[in-house]
């Protein structure tokens, strides 16, 4: 292999960057050549005089621009031009051919090449057909960036909340959705832990490739290493032909992994070699293939103390776990609860087909529940009032019905509270209830809401702060 260079390949070059080029040709002058003209004219140029060596350094920094001969002998350019399109199909790849073969060139073109140059051939040639190459990147990098836009706005998951935990939450997640950490997101059931793995995906730079969702705790533990690595035909019994794993299918895109905590240990052991190598093996095959993909787990289960009783993999904890993300259950968040019942209320409302109304003396009954099924509970619960509804308005009957509740209040259990620790929750959530009751009366109204509880400004700033209530969640709630 001889490489001639004279910028670094650690990284993907930008359009914003020092253009990098790659250049292959069987003959080193010409390699020699094309770097002092390509050089004069301030790009960086890696040379290869092997197609193959070429390839290897292709797939570790993927070159905006590709300049190559078409005849070689180890590779001939038509090969090396659909690898380099396979790898990456939108490289500006540019055919260096002698004028008697024209014709190839052109197939070359068909096949997806940018464009051709035949020798001998000028300098300004060469600069000017660069230029045009660039020029396409900068379009197809434009275009990338609006789709991903226009991605993010029409497929935007149905987030709701307004709430300190939730801003914070979904403003992390934003955060981290350019990175290529692996991320663990936990909480209990219904909080919305696929809406987060979604919204990550559709904020990264995989947005425009498959978002694809394994729930593990669904699918047998026989068939599991089936469907996330594939099989090939006959490896086992009803294996009638070759199938694609998940994995394979999702390539560049994201895969949600949820209730990772019920994988067995089979599994997790090979979950854990794809993690450290990038790459699967069929069940049944004796061959490796390599995917990118990026995986997000979650669970609602304690995995350390899965990991005590032997039934999850450290390692494979620690490989998860870059970063992990809590979603605040519902009972931390109460004010989004109005905003929740609305949006579930227009969803409700279409499905039927009719429109849904909600008193509003139901709200302070939502609120003083604690929600153990969180949101999903919460929209079952405002599905099935609506169903059974007198006039199509949802009340306090219906609510009390169908939770079991009364508005005496949560209950305590003597046996696992101090009297201390008992007095103090009362109060705590007296206060809470209490301070969400009237800032939704008032419409977030602060001074308003101090004035009917009775209690002074700068004391309610102070409550606000201790139980983390956002008095914006409240505003133009009806």
């Amino acid at each position: 292999m001889d490489r001639i260079s004279d910028s670094s390949a650690n990284k993907e070059p930008k359009l914003t960057d020092k253009i990098e080029v790659l250049v292959v040709d069987d003959e080193e002058g010409m390699g020699v050549l094309l770097k002092a003209i390509l050089r004069d004219s301030g790009y960086g140029v890696s040379f290869y005089s092997e197609p193959k060596e070429a390839l290897l350094a292709f797939k570790k920094n993927t070159f905006p621009v590709v300049i190559t001969d078409i005849k070689m002998p180890e590779m001939n350019g038509m090969e090396f031009l659909k690898n380099i399109l396979e790898i990456k199909n939108d490289t500006s790849i540019i055919m260096i051919t002698a004028f008697g073969s024209i014709e190839n060139a052109v197939e070359c073109m068909e096949i997806g090449a940018f464009n051709y140059i035949t020798k001998p051939f000028k300098s300004e040639e060469i600069c000017a057909v660069m230029l045009k190459a660039i020029e396409r990147n900068r379009l197809i990098q434009e275009n990338i960036n609006l789709k991903r836009k226009l991605n993010i706005i029409s497929k935007e998951p149905k987030i709701v909340g307004k709430s300190n935990k939730m801003n914070e939450t979904l403003e992390f997640a934003r955060k981290i959705a350019t990175t290529n950490f692996k991320i663990l997101i936990t909480g209990e059931s219904g909080t919305g832990k696929e809406l987060i793995a979604r919204y990550i995906h559709n904020y990264s730079d995989r947005s425009n490739y498959p978002f694809t969702i394994v729930q593990c705790s669904l699918l047998p533990e026989t068939l599991l290493e089936s469907e996330l690595f594939g099989h090939k035909k006959g490896s086992f019994t009803g294996a009638n032909q070759d199938k694609k794993g998940l994995l394979e299918e999702a390539d560049k895109g994201t895969v949600f992994l949820d209730e990772i905590g019920d994988i067995n240990l089979s599994v997790q052991g090979k979950l854990l070699r794809f993690l450290e190598e990038k790459e699967i093996k069929r069940v049944g095959d004796t061959k490796s293939k390599t995917v990118d993909v990026r995986l997000i787990f979650a669970t609602n289960k304690n995995i350390p103390k899965l990991i005590a009783e032997n039934q999850f993999r450290d390692d494979l904890y620690f490989r998860i776990n870059e970063i992990e993300i809590k979603i605040p259950p519902l009972r931390e968040r109460k004010e989004d609860i109005p905003l929740l019942t609305h949006f579930f209320l227009k969803e409700i409302s279409e499905e039927m087909g009719t429109s849904i109304g909600i008193d509003p003396g139901v709200f302070e009954l939502l609120i003083s529940y604690d929600w153990s099924g969180n949101i999903r509970e919460l929209r079952n619960c405002l599905t099935n009032a609506a169903v059974i509804s007198e006039k199509r308005v949802i009340t306090e009957k219906e609510i009390k019905k169908l939770l079991s509740i009364t508005l005496t209040e949560n209950t305590y259990n003597e046996q696992t509270l101090s009297f201390s620790e008992m007095r103090k929750k009362i109060v705590s959530d007296f206060d809470k209830k209490q301070i969400t009751t009237y800032l939704l009366k008032n419409n977030g109204n602060i001074t308003k809401t101090a004035l009917e509880m009775q209690i002074d400004k700068k004391n309610l700033w102070v409550m606000l702060k201790k139980y983390d209530i956002d008095h914006k969640s409240f505003k133009n709630i009806k």
